[in-house]
């Protein structure tokens, strides 16, 4: 499925407030869009401050992000480029890791020029 490519500037927000999803540092520095480096496959997404409601049940918070939509074609250092499909997503692009599966993370800035598939 086609997307915009995601890269390390990008806002996203975890799927229970005030959750933010973060990129320590990019696995790669070569490879630019929009000034900010391609995220790929290497990258590791931290989630800090989920406020998954169940936490007082003994559920945990999110706090790692899987992605699940990658490119098949475009590749960086050999590693496929994440990708943020365009709506409709149908398949969630991403989900957040904990005990039970918490919602996927909401991107809410991306660049808009570069797409992949």
């Amino acid at each position: 499925m086609p997307g915009l490519l995601l890269h390390f500037g990008a806002v996203m927000m975890c799927a229970h407030p005030p959750g933010q999803v973060m990129i320590p540092a990019p696995s790669q520095q070569r490879v630019l869009v929009g000034a900010q480096p391609v995220a790929t496959v290497a990258d590791t997404f931290l989630v800090a401050g989920c406020g998954f409601p169940a936490m007082s049940m003994g559920a945990p918070p999110c706090t790692s992000v899987t992605w699940l939509h990658t490119s098949s074609r475009v590749l960086v250092n050999g590693l496929p480029v994440l990708l943020q499909p365009t709506p409709p997503p149908g398949i969630a692009p991403a989900i957040g890791i904990g005990t039970p599966p918490p919602n996927p993370p909401m991107v809410h800035a991306v660049q808009f020029r570069v797409r992949g598939m």
